[in-house]
């Protein structure tokens, strides 16, 4: 593409295109190769995060708007998966004492050996991902430069006016 970008419009710079087309193109089969992993345990990558956000809060229970932005799905989206978890027996809804109309998300028992299951193949798979293309390294120099890119892009975009999610994204 950066070749024939050359040779169409010489007077255009395309060599970013190496690097962002690779992190796009780098995103959507990380994303493919994880949800392959998760599909093998029955989950979605949002409901593999809210139970890991469970999990890891204190003292393993959450109030469901605090989820909400972590997640990055809608309250009507949250409330579905919610249900669904719900309904497979791996977390409850609690009251919060707190709060009489408000509600906690609790792990059920099933709910934290599956989790903690996930997690290990979850993590065990990254690893294996990274270690077969990257050496150790490779992997420590390519961190940093990667959290300086996004650093670099989430300051950009807080000047700019919020990007409008799609319709079909707004459930994921």
């Amino acid at each position: 593409m950066i070749e024939r970008w050359a040779r169409e419009r010489p007077d255009l710079d395309a060599s970013s295109l190496g690097i962002i087309a690779r992190l796009t193109r780098l995103a959507r089969a990380i994303d493919e190769d994880a949800a392959a992993a998760l599909h093998e345990y029955h989950l979605t990558e949002v409901e593999f995060q809210l139970l890991a956000a469970i999990r890891t809060a204190p003292d393993c229970r959450a109030a469901p708007r605090t989820l909400l932005q972590p997640l990055m799905v809608t309250s009507g989206g949250l409330t579905n998966r919610i249900d669904r978890l719900e309904s497979a027996g791996l977390v409850v809804r609690a009251p919060n004492p707190d709060d009489r109309r408000g509600v906690f998300l609790e792990l059920t028992r099933e709910g934290r050996e599956l989790i903690d299951r996930v997690t290990a193949a979850y993590l065990q798979n990254q690893d294996e991902l990274l270690r077969e293309a990257l050496t150790e390294r490779e992997r420590t120099r390519l961190a940093p430069l990667l959290r300086k890119l996004l650093d670099s892009l989430s300051a950009r975009n807080t000047k700019r006016r919020p990007l409008q999610r799609a319709p079909e994204d707004a459930e994921s």
